[in-house]
């Protein structure tokens, strides 16, 4: 089996329930929302710019603007190169250097012996001008002066040559206790001339045995470069690096200070910081956003699953998602900057999102919604609890309070009263994170307690205030068929429904039946009655475009006779195309137009098309044009309403309501659904369901045609003769169907 990403997403899509011809627009819905999430988690509202210079005075206080650790490559390196100057080099010693070095030195001084005598024999005073050769001649081994140091040589007396020996022999003997390498013999040498010209006496003197000394002295040890190299860079691998960090809201930079260099680094390391973790984050963002978009998705498949069969409502959470987040890092990103965290506190957007999400969607499903977006949440806050805390447990509260008080009356004081609860919930969270960052009583706050205590609490009133005024809006926008726009629908005073009261009476009057019908049967399945009651009065006001082509509205006159059966189906088939151009006309619900659009299904018009094939003298007849378009019921509500339409209009074709005849012609329509390409198998119905709905089409309808005590004397319908006039007298029982 391929396991290819093409494959596990159409197997996801499936799993969704998510027809073929629909996952491809999905598919780009949850694209785009992902998308967007992973936007808003990334944008920065206030950026962080190091727009200074070195030397001058800083034009504000720069504060860091967010937790933030970096290399510092520079203090590093410098650790590292003093370490490595603590490892002195490897040295292996030479045996009797100090010997040679003396004997050196003694084999000069013998041969310059010879030179002082022979210089002596003929009186020199003064420097003699002897050629360099006849000079060299007396040095056959070793002549570690220069010419013209050998012959200021000649010219001391014989006291002076004499400590000249000694002395020489007893510096170099010195010097040649130190460890002299390669690297080291010039240093040493360098330190010889200095220190012996530094002694006391006849500067000529002295240049002449610093000479000798730094010319006599020869390696005594050899350096193992390799191994050297080896401790050294074991001591910079041991350097730990050097990490600078900065906490959210750190101050860097002063106003008014003058920004040094170091300064300056700083500044500009942060802010390339900053932009090479833009890049990681949009990677996290993406792969967090993904996860939860998928953790939302399966929660629906698997507890309601028709949210995602219903666009609007789906795109509903989308919508709330993205306003919640939006809102969100709007607020927290400007109470940040102007290091005003009360002011994060006072808008948190996440309590009137949940209450809306719990009016206009499910408890649950508000709950569960929540969760998800306080995670997201903590990644907009940047990893501040109390932000995001405070804001989860305002939402948690406002969707219980709404769940205690949505069966009351009056819609608007329920949502003001939630956002009551709201606030005192945020309250006692805000103090209870307080109270955890004190050390004790007596160090906390009190005015900034009171502060962000009453700005948990004014977040609850501006949730409610917030929730009232947008709900219209919401409603408005996805159009939606919540409890408070159905309550508005069922005011028969509407627009729409007062033109079907004048233009097309006998439809108005189906409509109201069908919409009672509905509601009843609705009620003992435990489906949305409310919203099977306005689909009732609302499904067939596509037939106010031609009210006198339906027969509840026609007299004495058909104008079916007038037309083809084709013609006539067209225009039957019509009334559902005209009654949703209506209806958005209108601005109905996506509920209620879906309520419209399936209440007939793909039914068979059975009249005009047995007319067809009797007009067309046993010519084949094709079926599908005397169909409507469907789909068929896929919701409760909708399969209910299919049912109580066609058995509103059947019972006025009995010529007696008896109980027994309602029942039998109940039985039969519901037969006759399941014998026309089973009209009801996408509507979630069970059997149990069915019979409940017909038990009650039966109770309800026998009610409705309930029979009547005849009117005495001149006001009785009865033929003259048939009555007697009393008040008790009943009708006459018929016979059983």
């Amino acid at each position: 089996m391929s396991e290819n990403p093409s494959f596990i997403l159409s197997t996801f899509l499936s799993w969704l329930e998510i027809p073929a011809k629909r996952q491809r627009s999905f598919l780009f819905q949850i694209a785009g929302f992902a998308a967007l999430i992973v936007l808003i988690l990334s944008i920065e509202f206030t950026g962080f710019s190091a727009d200074v210079e070195e030397g001058k005075e800083a034009p504000k206080t720069i504060l860091c603007p967010k937790s933030i650790s970096f290399l510092d490559e520079k203090k590093t390196q410098e650790l590292k190169h003093l370490e490595e100057e603590k490892i002195g080099p490897v040295i292996t010693h030479l045996d009797n250097t100090e010997a040679e070095m003396l004997s050196k030195l003694d084999r000069f001084f013998d041969d310059a012996s010879q030179f002082y005598e022979s210089q002596k024999i003929h009186g020199a005073s003064e420097p003699l001008e002897a050629p360099e050769g006849a000079i060299a001649s007396y040095f056959p081994f070793e002549q570690l002066l220069e010419p013209d140091a050998l012959r200021d040589l000649a010219i001391l007396t014989p006291q002076e040559f004499e400590r000249l020996k000694r002395s020489s022999r007893q510096i170099l003997r010195n010097y040649s206790q130190e460890t002299i390498t390669t690297k080291t013999l010039e240093i040493i040498r360098r330190k010889v001339k200095k220190n012996t010209l530094a002694l006391p006496g006849n500067l000529r003197f002295k240049q002449i045995m610093a000479e000798l000394v730094k010319n006599a002295l020869s390696l005594n040890a050899i350096e193992d470069e390799a191994q050297t190299k080896l401790l050294r860079e074991a001591s910079s691998k041991a350097v730990a690096p050097v990490m600078r960090a900065f906490s959210k809201g750190q101050k860097i930079v002063e106003k008014g200070v003058i920004v040094t260099a170091d300064d300056l680094w700083i500044l500009k390391t942060i802010e390339s910081q900053i932009q090479k973790n833009q890049f990681l984050a949009l990677f996290g963002n993406l792969l967090l956003a993904s996860l939860l978009v998928v953790i939302s998705l399966s929660y629906l498949r698997l507890t309601r699953l028709q949210i995602l069969k219903e666009a609007e409502l789906f795109r509903l959470i989308g919508g709330l998602w993205i306003m919640a987040l939006l809102l969100g890092k709007a607020v927290y990103s400007f109470g940040n900057a102007y290091g005003q965290p009360s002011l994060a506190i006072l808008l948190t957007p996440l309590p009137s999102v949940g209450m809306l999400m719990a009016i206009l969607l499910d408890f649950q499903v508000a709950m569960f919604n929540q969760v998800l977006l306080g995670v997201l949440m903590f990644l907009v806050a940047e990893a501040n609890a109390k932000f995001a805390i405070v804001g989860l447990l305002g939402s948690v509260v406002g969707i219980l309070a709404w769940r205690g008080a949505s069966k009351e009356s009056n819609l608007r004081s329920s949502i003001g009263w939630s956002g009551v609860k709201i606030g005192i919930g945020n309250s006692a969270a805000v103090l209870g994170l307080l109270m955890l960052d004190a050390e004790s009583f007596s160090i906390m706050k009190v005015p900034g307690l009171l502060e962000m205590v009453g700005c948990g609490f004014g977040n609850g009133i501006l949730s409610g205030i917030l929730t009232n005024g947008a709900m219209p809006y919401i409603e408005s926008f996805f159009s939606l068929a919540t409890s408070s726009r159905l309550l508005e629908l069922a005011d028969l005073s509407q627009p729409v429904i007062k033109r079907l009261a004048e233009e097309a009476p006998g439809t108005y009057q189906h409509s109201i039946i069908v919409g009672n019908l509905a509601e009843a049967a609705a009620n003992e399945i435990n489906a949305d009655a409310l919203l099977a009651k306005i689909g009732g009065y609302y499904h067939d006001i596509g037939k106010l475009k031609r009210p006198a082509y339906f027969a509840e509205n026609q007299t004495n006159y058909n104008r079916h006779d007038q037309v083809t059966p084709y013609m006539s189906s067209l225009i039957l088939v019509g009334h559902i195309r005209d009654g949703l151009d209506l209806g958005r006309e209108y601005g109905l619900p996506e509920r209620i137009l879906s309520l419209i659009a399936q209440h007939h299904g793909t039914t068979l018009i059975t009249y005009f098309y047995e007319q067809a094939k009797t007009d067309t003298d046993g010519e084949k007849v094709n079926e599908e044009r005397f169909r409507y378009s469907g789909p068929k019921p896929q919701t409760k509500e909708a399969a209910i309403i299919m049912l109580a339409d066609s058995i509103e209009a059947a019972s006025r074709t009995l010529s007696s309501h008896t109980h027994s005849r309602i029942e039998g012609l109940v039985q039969k329509i519901i037969e006759n659904k399941f014998n026309d390409e089973n009209q009801l198998d996408e509507s979630d119905l069970t059997l149990k369901d069915i019979e409940k709905i017909q038990q009650t089409f039966v109770r309800v309808t026998t009610s409705m045609y309930h029979g009547r005590v005849d009117y005495p004397g001149k006001l009785s319908n009865q033929p003259k003769g048939a009555s007697d006039g009393s008040s008790h007298q009943q009708p006459p029982k018929e016979d059983p169907v």
